[in-house]
């Protein structure tokens, strides 16, 4: 078994325990609303999958010798395992179960498409060309990963409130730097509590 297919088959468990996060997420969403077991059993399924996604990605810079962002393949795995970081981050601030019923879905479908849609060639690292071979490859791509992962959870974040707002009366107050986190957390509690 070679490198490339090692890579794969954990990439390919990354997608199986996404999977298994998300359910447990929306089964604890829409089933089990005070059951706090559930959800830690998602949480650490996707911070399981944060974990391996993150050696996935070193072993390929280590084999590969360069960092992993020179296809479509890398990037997007680099950007699920952008999109884990900072759902899991946002999570553990605002101690909110309905981040993980919204965010993982997106991680899901990006480390599908990834997995499943692109063919096992697209897949193999391979050597860079001449003209990427520059240290500005791996600080341009990743800060455009990063942008995109927030554009992503703040386009969800969005969506979740207008979704919330047309459901419920939220009432809208100045919000500054400081009280944005109390802000969402007002935001996810209320709708949890309903």
């Amino acid at each position: 078994m070679d490198w490339n297919t090692t890579q794969n088959f954990s990439s390919n468990i990354v997608f199986g325990i996404l999977l298994f996060a998300m359910i447990t997420y929306w089964i604890s969403f829409s089933l089990f609303k005070e059951s706090k077991n559930i959800i830690q059993i998602g949480k650490l399924s996707a911070i399981i999958a944060n974990i391996l996604l993150f050696f996935i990605l070193c072993s390929r810079w280590i084999v590969a010798g360069y960092f992993p962002l020179s296809n479509l393949y890398e990037s997007l795995l680099f950007l699920t395992w952008i999109l884990l970081t900072i759902y899991l981050y946002i999570e553990f601030k605002t101690k909110s179960k309905l981040l993980g019923a919204v965010l993982l879905p997106i991680a899901l479908l990006v480390n599908g498409f990834a997995n499943l849609t692109l063919s096992a060639e697209m897949q193999k690292s391979s050597p860079l060309v001449p003209a990427l071979q520059s240290n500005w490859l791996m600080m341009h791509v990743s800060m455009m990963m990063l942008s995109y992962a927030t554009l992503i959870i703040g386009s969800l974040f969005c969506i979740l409130f207008l979704v919330i707002s047309k459901l419920q009366d939220v009432d809208l107050q100045l919000v500054d730097e400081y009280t944005s986190l109390v802000f969402y957390n007002n935001i996810f509690d209320y709708y949890e509590a309903q």
